[in-house]
């Protein structure tokens, strides 16, 4: 046992949280135990340092590092609230992050290609007559924008986010929203082009066919296509703009 003992390594110490590192924690567990909600103002600087027995300087170095992960924003005129913790928000710092690493991209759509795909076979059994003729008539109003990124980047999330809804799964929804949002900062970079849209909206109409004769194999199938084609175009091409 001696042996044993003297064999462990007692060099690495033990890692201490700093003051403001704890007061954000604080407050990130009363967010997830929904003590404060969206919406919901934090009290005041010096009454909160009070409250937590810390200095104002903590305090305020917390806030700061909860806004830049966008679960607090000040408002004009003072006051730190709750923000309503949406993916635009929650999912900037990582853009950045992303936005530095070009190797991620790969990684981003190689996701995707498993989520969406997976989406797609189960929107195939699951989406409901009324979401599938939405579906047609987003493909309609696309054939009119294939000159117009900015449109046809908003027809593009209203057509997947009709999928998401459809696979009847809200988890699988919230991960499909995320990964899209991350995937149009990459696609901004990249340009585009009519045949880039038209290519996408190929892609639509294949993946829209699977999904009206309920054909989930297909619908996966055409969904991963997609997602490759998208990835290829974004490495592609010379930095301007995108869709995802």
């Amino acid at each position: 046992m001696k042996n044993e003992i003297s064999k462990l390594n007692f060099d690495v110490p033990i890692k201490r949280e700093s003051v403001a590192e704890m007061v954000a924690r604080r407050i990130l567990d009363m967010v997830t135990a929904k003590a404060l909600k969206p919406g919901d103002q934090l009290p005041p600087e010096r009454d909160l340092a009070e409250q937590l027995n810390v200095s104002r300087p903590s305090v305020r170095e917390a806030v700061r590092g909860l806004s830049i992960l966008g679960v607090i924003k000040s408002r004009h005129g003072g006051g730190a609230y709750v923000t309503d913790l949406d993916g635009d928000a929650l999912l900037g710092p990582i853009r950045f992050f992303l936005s530095l690493e070009k190797m991620n991209i790969r990684e981003l759509y190689d996701a995707r290609s498993l989520i969406e795909g997976d989406v797609a076979r189960r929107a195939a059994i699951n989406m409901d007559e009324f979401q599938l003729a939405t579906l047609d008539t987003i493909l309609t109003n696309q054939e009119k924008t294939v000159k117009d990124a900015n449109e046809f980047r908003l027809s593009d999330f209203k057509f997947h986010e009709t999928i998401w809804i459809g696979s009847g799964n809200s988890f699988l929804k919230r991960i499909g929203e995320s990964l899209n949002s991350l995937g149009l900062e990459f696609r901004r970079r990249a340009s585009e082009r009519p045949e880039v849209l038209e290519q996408s909206l190929r892609d639509h109409r294949m993946l829209f066919d699977a999904l009206r004769v309920r054909d989930p194999s297909a619908a996966a199938d055409a969904a991963e296509k997609h997602m490759q084609n998208v990835y290829r175009s974004t490495m592609n091409q010379p930095t301007k703009g995108g869709v995802s």
